[in-house]
């Protein structure tokens, strides 16, 4: 009887010791892992920089807003068809028109192809509303020939004076690269920007490449979204990339505060 007690009471004793040890180890590897725990919330707080606002977006919206460059946009958003590249081709090439005049696709049987999807139309619009809100200054606009880019220059900058198929993607095409370049530059030198207002280009996203600029300034990776755009200067030295703005909220933003 006497043994049973005094085994119970060494049991006990030794579960208590264990307990001891166990949560002394575990204060110990918490403290040693405080480090570890600092970086786990300060990430969590870091996560609301995205709201944040890049203060070279802030420079750049408000630089344009003085007017006196180039700002090439990518068109609005439309319907990814994974041979769309033979549907632009259709439009800019195979019609009667000429060289740089339209088939207007947005009437032909290929339109879902190659226009803005019903998105795509309330994006422009809704760009237009906000550069009118913001008051962007707006001078010349040309425009790709391509459909969507055309319909992105009537909804979002109130229309366009001409239209140039060299500004449609190099995907279509066969051809040299170093002459599609010149043929671009010499677009951009001459493309009037009117005293006090920016120039537009309603476009696409893979005409620019930085073998057009004189400067260093050109990123790694030229990839803007829908609806995004790039600001272009002419100098006497040829064509200077300024800033990108990758999407239009990047810019947008910058004028609503609250």
């Amino acid at each position: 009887m006497n043994f049973m007690k005094y085994f119970i009471k060494f049991f006990y004793t030794c579960s208590i010791l264990l307990l001891l040890i166990v949560s002394f180890s575990s204060i110990v590897q918490l403290y040693e892992n405080r480090t570890k725990i600092k970086v786990f919330f300060d990430s969590s707080v870091s996560k609301s920089s995205k709201y944040e606002i890049n203060s070279d977006d802030v420079y750049w919206a408000n630089e344009i807003m003085n007017g006196g460059y180039i700002l090439h946009f990518r068109h609005a958003e439309r319907d990814k068809w994974i041979d769309v590249q033979m549907y632009d081709a259709l439009e800019s090439d195979v019609h009667q028109n000429g060289q740089n005049e339209i088939r207007y696709a947005e009437n032909d049987y290929f339109a879902k192809a190659v226009c803005l999807n019903e998105r795509g139309k309330v994006q422009a619009k809704a760009i237009g509303e906000s550069l009118k809100y913001i008051g962007l200054p707006i001078g010349k606009v040309i425009s790709s020939v391509s459909c969507r880019s055309r319909q992105t220059a009537d909804l979002a900058f109130g229309g366009y004076e001409k239209t140039e198929r060299i500004l449609v993607h190099s995907g279509p095409y066969n051809e040299n690269e170093q002459e599609r370049v010149k043929k671009l530059i010499n677009l951009y030198q001459n493309l009037e920007i009117e005293k006090g207002k920016n120039a537009i280009v309603s476009s696409h996203n893979s005409v620019i490449s930085c073998e057009m600029f004189v400067n260093k300034s050109c990123p790694n990776s030229l990839n803007i979204e829908e609806g995004g755009f790039y600001v272009l200067s002419k100098t006497d030295k040829g064509l200077k990339f300024e800033y990108e703005f990758h999407n239009f909220l990047s810019f947008n933003r910058v004028f609503y505060e609250r």
